[in-house]
């Protein structure tokens, strides 16, 4: 499950994984295409004890010497990568510059053969020059060293194509890397936006109130409508509005006692619903509140029950020693899935609330039928 969220996020952010691989590939391209290319080839050499020994005892202490290969090796490699050994091959094969061309030397691993190497930009030239290398080598040897000396063992060849740039391996390394670095930021991506979401949350919260806003009710209520119509369940909807007989929300400091007195109310009417139910403030003293899988006489009941709570409750406003008893009126709808608007319901619901207003005994009042109501929206 985990797997098919991760490739979720990189089928959703493709826009950012696309253009990641194609710039990485396409700058390896452009490398690997104005690389200068660099050929390489080897000879190698044998070093053997010298001609001169007289005798079967002289030629055996030779060979015995052989014994220590890794520092006769180690000489004549520094020999032939000296600047005097290179000068000279280069003067041999009329070669004006060898700055682009490395010379290397080495001890094959348990032997006595030792390989020299020269890389450079062209495949001749580098093919003359370790061979001129060797034979330059070899020349000096015999002059300096009379027990050892350097035999050819194979001739270098021209290189039939370059050691670098590795185009084949340089492409796929790039493909690689686009992929990795563009799924990483996809994924970077998708972190910051979930980091951000809970800051997206917090403005479906009317923050003097503490109950959800206006948008968020209407945006709820659409969604519960589609399932309540996809799948038959009931839905009510029912609107409170608080009326204050003393009129202290509307006096000296009424917007700060207004808040708190709401708050309040939010608070206590939100310990009586279940978890599903919505309480949301609509603003002039109303809430709503949205009651999935209730029906019309379950919520009117539910709000009768609500409605004594409220009316009963000695509210504390700022002022000190001060209790506030409030009076609220109650409409409720209920949804019958005949294709009622959003916008309906909710005229529905408000053209309840003014029935249960002018409605002398304060008795909640219940619209079950759904008409198109004429009362205006929220």
């Amino acid at each position: 499950m985990e797997l098919k969220n991760y490739l979720n996020v990189l089928v959703k952010k493709w826009w950012i994984v696309l253009p990641a691989f194609l710039i990485t590939l396409t700058a390896s391209l452009v490398m690997v295409y104005t690389q200068t290319p660099l050929y390489s080839t080897t000879t190698t050499y044998v070093v053997a004890p010298s001609s001169a020994f007289g005798d079967l005892k002289s030629f055996a202490n030779g060979l015995d010497m052989l014994g220590r290969r890794d520092e006769i090796a180690t000489t004549f490699t520094e020999i032939a990568m000296s600047r005097s050994i290179k000068q000279q091959a280069m003067d041999s094969i009329s070669l004006e510059s060898g700055r682009n061309y490395a010379v290397s030397g080495k001890l094959r691993a348990g032997t006595n053969v030792i390989e020299f190497t020269v890389q450079g930009p062209d495949p001749v030239i580098t093919r003359d020059l370790v061979n001129a290398i060797g034979a330059t080598t070899e020349e000096y040897v015999q002059g300096s060293y009379e027990v050892f000396v350097l035999r050819p063992l194979d001739e270098a060849t021209t290189p039939s194509s370059p050691v670098s740039p590795n185009k084949t391996l340089s492409l796929t390394l790039a493909a690689i890397l686009g992929l990795v670095l563009g799924a990483g930021l996809a994924f970077l991506s998708a972190y910051f936006e979930a980091s951000v979401s809970p800051i997206t949350e917090v403005n479906i919260v009317d923050n003097k109130i503490g109950v959800y806003n206006k948008d968020y009710f209407l945006r709820r209520l659409s969604n519960e409508m589609v399932r309540a119509k996809r799948n038959r369940y009931p839905l009510s909807v029912a609107l409170m509005h608080v009326v204050d007989n003393l009129g202290l929300m509307n006096g000296a400091n009424s917007n700060e006692i207004r808040a708190k007195i709401l708050h309040q109310i939010g608070v206590l009417t939100s310990q009586y619903l279940r978890e599903e139910d919505i309480v949301a403030y609509l603003g002039d003293d109303t809430f709503a509140l949205l009651l999935p899988d209730m029906t019309g006489e379950n919520a009117k009941a539910v709000m009768e029950y609500m409605q004594t709570r409220v009316n009963m409750f000695s509210f504390q406003p700022i002022t000190q020693n001060t209790k506030l008893n409030l009076k609220s009126i109650v409409g409720v709808a209920a949804y019958n899935h005949n294709g009622t608007s959003r916008d309906d319901f909710v005229a529905q619901a408000n053209r309840a609330l003014h029935l249960a207003e002018v409605n002398e005994n304060g008795s909640v009042y219940l619209i079950a039928n759904n008409h198109p109501a004429d009362y205006p929206n929220v």
